[in-house]
């Protein structure tokens, strides 16, 4: 029995048809109040009688012939496309015998068209639906419906079972560790009765209600029933749920909270773990921790904070926050806010995390956790995250960049394409996973080996504590693995790992191409760590002017008057400047990828340009081929 009734709530979890125009309502009266309202025959289906069939159910001759007769004669809408509406051979069978002495004595014959043995055995409709009863389980007494239908989804027979059964989430309830926790317990153990059948449970409310409620579940060594897994169940009654109405994932944001404004990631997904169904609210919140983050109690706080207001959006859904970095970030910062007559909030308590998505956070099978690099010399490489200690044992970055400012002229020098990235990868080693990756004895070598001599005019030796021969030969980073020296792929990849998108989106490959090519000074076809770093800079620039004075039109882009002035400095002539821009516009602007592709070629030909007058002989006369010109016959 229990296997049927999981089938059952199966077939009705599954998405209904739409009244199609072939649909018509169901107007004969001994046909109501079966669970459906639409049929594909209203005035009988063909080779039935609609009065044979009306003097076969009036008769009462079993408790289930409408059931039978009526999901025969006048189907349910969808019911040809499959069996699942159909009523079952087993009961037109029951039927046939029970009504056998009652359709004799009442001189009437068994529809010679109805055979049993042409129904289906399963995935079939059973019999009449079951009657609504009003719901008598406390938990479920308040809530906007006052009827429910059993057997439920679960198998429970009566009330009484799923009074029982739900028990044992009262101490969740009562702790309010999701709102739609209840609603959502309250669909399942006693659903909603619409006609004498159950609706459905809402995916969206469950997984609200899991990811408010899970981690809590978790730390007293509870697991999210298997019975209750979200995947379950459809978005089909979310539309009934306030809140719920969209079948649609929840859509990705833009992160708006000026706290996480700069993070590694830009988008995020609402509602939060905490309720904040707006940024401006979660905003208004997370704005209290303002001067902990600012004094740096603790790098993990700023991150772990914000997975919390503005969580990643990834596919629409949340991140959950991760229990190790609020660990770090409360041990840090607690004593400081005690000090200030302040407690670590009841709302972000570490227990209420788990520790399932801490890798992608950095944490460390050991207990280490990478942490967002602040030492500005180290801004902008291939990886963004460090370790303290470092490996000169400097317990945090502000004790570092101290340290690391005897290196500042030799970075600024370039004495060693690699002098930068092995100082960092000391001062601030690359984090992955928790674990720090030490850089190789070659690459200390390599950058020792260039910019040695440089410290020396200077008066000032190579420093002890960075001894070639203290590092690794094997399982380490080495200058040949530096991922400097960079192809059109591997700088877009680069650029997309370092967070120079907007809105999510990133540029295009072919936009990589003419950076390249804007940045490759020396004609090789790739870049090297200057050259890189230079790119970095230029792209960031350009970024920032992109956000601050265009993103925040609708859509996102620079409308033709304000491309102009962007453009002034290359001074393009109308024509050149018409063709550029109906090459480039798209809804009557031009977006950031367009924009930074634009800037990059045009500065491409105005180098060139300027090279080949360059190249001019000394005594010869100077052609009248102005740079307005040249532009014109690039570009057109």
């Amino acid at each position: 029995m229990r296997s049927f009734l999981m089938l059952l709530w199966g077939l009705l979890l599954s998405p209904r048809q739409a009244h199609g125009a072939g649909c018509s309502a169901v107007t004969s009266s001994f046909c109501q109040g079966l669970g459906y309202a639409t049929t594909p025959h209203p005035t009988g289906a063909p080779g039935y009688s609609l009065q044979q069939a009306a003097q076969l159910v009036e008769t009462a001759c079993s408790p289930d012939v409408a059931a039978l007769v009526c999901r025969v004669v006048v189907p349910e809408c969808g019911s040809e496309e499959g069996s699942q509406k159909k009523p079952c051979r087993a009961l037109c069978e029951k039927v046939k015998t029970d009504c056998e002495s009652a359709l004799k004595a009442k001189r009437l014959s068994w529809p010679t068209r109805l055979r049993c043995d042409a129904l289906p055995e399963s995935n079939c409709v059973q019999g009449p639906p079951a009657s609504c009863q009003p719901i008598t389980v406390p938990l479920c007494g308040d809530l906007s419906y006052t009827e429910t239908v059993l057997p439920n989804l679960l198998g429970h027979a009566t009330q009484e079972e799923a009074r029982a059964a739900l028990t044992t989430f009262w101490p969740l309830v009562q702790v309010g560790c999701s709102t739609q926790l209840k609603p959502f317990l309250c669909s399942v153990y006693t659903p909603k009765c619409v006609s004498g059948s159950p609706r459905p449970p809402c995916r969206a409310q469950c997984e609200q209600a899991r990811s408010g409620c899970e981690a809590l579940m978790k730390r007293f060594g509870s697991k999210w029933p298997e019975d209750l897994r979200c995947e379950k169940f459809t978005a089909e009654s979310c539309e009934h749920i306030p809140g719920f109405g969209s079948t649609q994932p929840s859509a990705c944001q833009r992160i708006t909270v000026p706290l996480c404004s700069d993070l590694p990631y830009t988008d995020t997904v609402l509602p939060n773990v905490l309720g904040h169904k707006t940024q401006d609210a979660a905003g208004l919140e997370v704005f209290q921790f303002l001067p902990l983050v600012k004094v740096q109690c603790s790098p993990h706080l700023k991150p772990f904070l914000c997975s919390v207001y503005t969580p990643e959006c990834v596919s629409g859904s949340p991140r959950p926050p991760c229990r190790t970095l609020c660990e770090h970030a409360r041990s840090n910062c607690e004593s400081l806010m005690n000090s200030l007559g302040f407690q670590w909030p009841d709302s972000l308590k570490c227990e209420a995390f788990d520790t399932e998505s801490c890798e992608h956070y950095g944490v460390g099978r050991g207990g280490g956790v990478c942490e967002p690099i602040t030492i500005p010399m180290c801004q902008g490489l291939a990886y963004n995250q460090t370790i303290t200690p470092n490996l000169l044992g400097h317990t945090s970055q502000r004790e570092a960049v101290v340290k690391m400012s005897l290196f500042n002229a030799m970075v600024q020098s370039m004495c060693s394409v690699d002098i930068r990235l092995f100082v960092c990868a000391v001062y601030a080693p690359q984090c992955s996973a928790g674990e720090v990756q030490r850089p190789c004895r070659s690459f200390c070598e390599s950058a020792k080996r260039g910019c040695e001599g440089l410290m020396s005019s200077f008066g000032v030796s190579w420093p002890d504590e960075l001894r070639c021969n203290s590092f690794p030969e094997d399982n380490c980073i080495s200058e040949d693995s530096k991922p400097e020296m960079l192809y059109a792929e591997g700088l877009l990849a680069k650029l997309i790992a370092g967070g120079y998108s907007v809105g999510g989106k990133t540029l295009s490959l072919q936009t990589a191409r003419l950076l390249l090519t804007l940045m490759d000074a020396d004609k090789t076809g790739y870049l090297d760590t200057v050259e890189v770093f230079k790119l970095e800079h230029y792209v960031a620039v350009v970024r920032r002017e992109y956000l601050e004075s265009y993103e925040k039109r609708n859509p996102p882009s620079i409308p033709l008057t304000q491309m102009k002035k962007a453009l002034r400095e290359f001074e393009l002539d109308d024509e050149t400047f018409k063709v550029l821009w109906n090459e480039n516009s798209s809804e009557g602007g031009i977006d950031y990828d367009k924009f930074v592709a634009v800037l990059a070629k045009l500065q491409i030909l105005r180098g060139r340009f300027h090279a080949n007058l360059l190249k001019l002989p000394c005594d010869c006369q100077v052609a009248s081929f102005s740079f307005k010109q040249f532009m014109k016959s690039a570009i057109i």
